[in-house]
């Protein structure tokens, strides 16, 4: 798998375009063998899955949303569901969706993220500290948890104080980090901290992932933690993956998944991804609702010849406020796991006062996800919280007209606006 991957990073156009070509035509005869989805539009639309041969005949296959998948997830299953996991997300549109996942799915993108880092020049068993929504170090009542054979060291982005900091940046650095990896909220609230605090950590890499990164942003990580920016682009969904390289380019990881750029307004483009590693839970032509730029023209630097995007316009949240005070980064991942539900968003009326708005779906249960909001709050946030769930029959939008998955919002909505239960 490395060794693939190594080639392809010198692979010229021609070689990637047969490549994906030949995986295409894989993956298309396993999904109208074992999808019951794909069977039933290969039978209805009297399209022989052995004619879809090459990216030019791939529009052929239907564009697939989120909505599809929300409605009916097993139909896209190629595996039995007990051989796989779930992965459940709001993205940026505010509507769960969950997805299986398969070990060697999984071990691909890995590999993938190594080649990246491989060009900033981290070795492959990179230690790095990790800042996301790993809820191991919350649970288990701790700042820190070492997971050696991953060389990992995890660090709670819910709780990055000015009291805790001494206590974790110990512990960051006994652990001889080559790297810093996380949501771009929690890396910044940390360098904020350290900033403030006087302290430097350098590191061969920032790696970033799940959210927009400022100028400002990327300047305060770039003085605290001396290292280039290493960012990359995914979803839930495993459809496509793009990432910086070492001359500031950004390239689709084409051996990962196809990209299809839909026109969309303003002169950008939304990405749609096909998978070429996913043999668990293939979703061809899946529209991910994310906005691109266009490229800039001509070769990147680097040399390669993977394609190259623009600016990505995904996740960009205000961070929260808990009841005690501590900033709580990237807060819509309270309610990326509720099941039965069309829309979903998390506001923020005051300090440790939050609401969590939901649009019902198919199979929707007020008590279940009442428990689960309150499960997540207690373990991400934090104990004494005062919460709330509002039932809506639709979710005021932005004056953009997108649906924000977490708001700051004093105040809250009308009264009379929804079903509140508390």
């Amino acid at each position: 798998m490395r060794r693939s991957l190594a080639a392809m990073d010198h692979a010229s156009a021609d070689r990637i375009r047969r490549y994906q070509e030949r995986r295409l035509r894989l993956l298309v005869r396993l999904v109208a063998s074992r999808s019951p989805f794909y069977r039933r539009w290969f039978a209805e639309s009297g399209v022989d899955p052995a004619s879809i041969r090459t990216l030019e005949d791939l529009p052929r296959l239907p564009l697939l949303d989120r909505r599809a998948v929300m409605d009916a997830p097993a139909d896209f299953a190629v595996q039995p569901l007990r051989l796989m996991w779930p992965s459940s997300s709001s993205g940026t549109s505010g509507r769960p969706v969950t997805v299986y996942r398969t070990a060697g799915s999984s071990a691909f993108e890995q590999a993938a993220l190594q080649r990246q880092w491989g060009w900033f020049g981290l070795p492959r068993d990179a230690r790095r500290v990790v800042l996301r929504g790993s809820s191991i170090a919350v649970d288990r009542g701790v700042l820190t948890h070492e997971i050696p054979g991953d060389h990992q060291l995890l660090v709670s982005s819910f709780h990055l104080t000015p009291d805790a900091l001494p206590e974790i940046l110990r512990t960051i650095r006994a652990f001889r980090p080559h790297a810093v990896e996380g949501w771009t909220s929690s890396l910044t609230l940390l360098a904020a901290r350290m900033r403030d605090a006087g302290e430097r950590l350098p590191v061969q890499a920032v790696i970033t992932s799940s959210e927009t990164i400022s100028t400002l942003q990327r300047q305060l990580m770039g003085s605290v933690f001396e290292a280039p920016i290493v960012d990359h682009y995914g979803q839930t969904e495993r459809v496509a993956m793009a990432g910086t390289c070492e001359a500031d380019g950004y390239h689709v990881f084409p051996d990962y998944g196809i990209v299809e750029l839909l026109p969309a307004d303003d002169g950008r483009a939304e990405i749609v991804g096909t998978p070429l590693h996913n043999w668990g839970f293939p979703l061809l032509r899946y529209r991910t609702g994310d906005l691109v730029d266009p490229a800039s023209a001509g070769q990147c630097p680097c040399g390669r010849s993977f394609p190259r995007l623009g600016a990505i316009a995904g996740r960009s949240e205000d961070a929260f406020v808990a009841a005690d005070g501590r900033l709580i980064p990237l807060p819509s991942t309270v309610i990326d796991d509720l099941a039965g539900i069309d829309e979903a968003q998390i506001a923020q009326l005051a300090p440790g006062r939050f609401e969590v708005r939901v649009v019902p779906g198919r199979g929707f249960d007020a008590d279940v996800n009442r428990a689960q909001v309150l499960r997540n709050i207690e373990r991400l946030i934090g104990p004494g919280q005062d919460v709330a769930i509002r039932v809506m029959d639709g979710i005021p939008r932005s004056a953009s007209g997108k649906l924000r998955t977490a708001v700051v919002l004093p105040g809250g909505l009308p009264d009379g606006a929804g079903t509140l239960i508390t």
